[in-house]
């Protein structure tokens, strides 16, 4: 068991704001939090180094791309064959995010898919898999949005500064 990673007021206000923005310049973090740059820069750095934060991503319109659909793919498998799905699961074109679960489904899939042939033709390659016992697609009406500032985050204790 890893030991907790003490936060505090500010490095919570440093997280919730790159999570909304993680392009926003320290300069305007500082500013927002009333310390100076060269603080922020230091607290990112230190949760970057214990592990706190492990890394930045682009969202990207799909839609721009021609994928109209956004799917949900629920799968029932045989457990001797769970990692070596996730595996082959992992490595198709578009499905961005692939887990393992526990309850009704073995694993879930999110996967964008330009038209209904091609969702036919995802359903049939997981289908042919070995291990697959069921394969259940919800397409999803809405865009999906990720909002990773809705993550709740609060102080763990007082850390040092800067």
């Amino acid at each position: 068991m890893t030991s907790q990673v003490k936060i505090d007021e500010i490095d919570v206000k440093i997280l919730k704001t790159l999570l909304k923005d993680a392009r926003i310049s320290f300069a305007d973090i500082a500013r927002d939090c009333g310390v100076s740059t060269n603080a922020i820069v230091k607290r990112f750095y230190r949760l970057k180094r214990t592990g706190v934060i492990v890394g930045t991503s682009t969202i990207v319109s799909t839609e721009e791309f021609g994928y109209e659909f956004a799917l949900s793919i629920d799968i029932n498998a045989d457990i001797t064959e769970e990692t070596r799905l996730l595996e082959v699961l992992r490595r198709l074109p578009n499905i961005f995010g692939c887990y393992q679960q526990v309850g009704k489904h073995d694993i879930h899939a999110a996967v964008i898919a330009k038209d209904f042939e091609k969702i036919s033709r995802i359903r049939d390659l997981i289908k042919r898999q070995k291990g697959i016992k069921r394969v259940a697609i919800t397409a999803n009406i809405d865009k999906p949005v990720w909002s990773p500032e809705n993550l709740l985050i609060q102080p763990t204790g007082t850390c040092e500064s800067g």
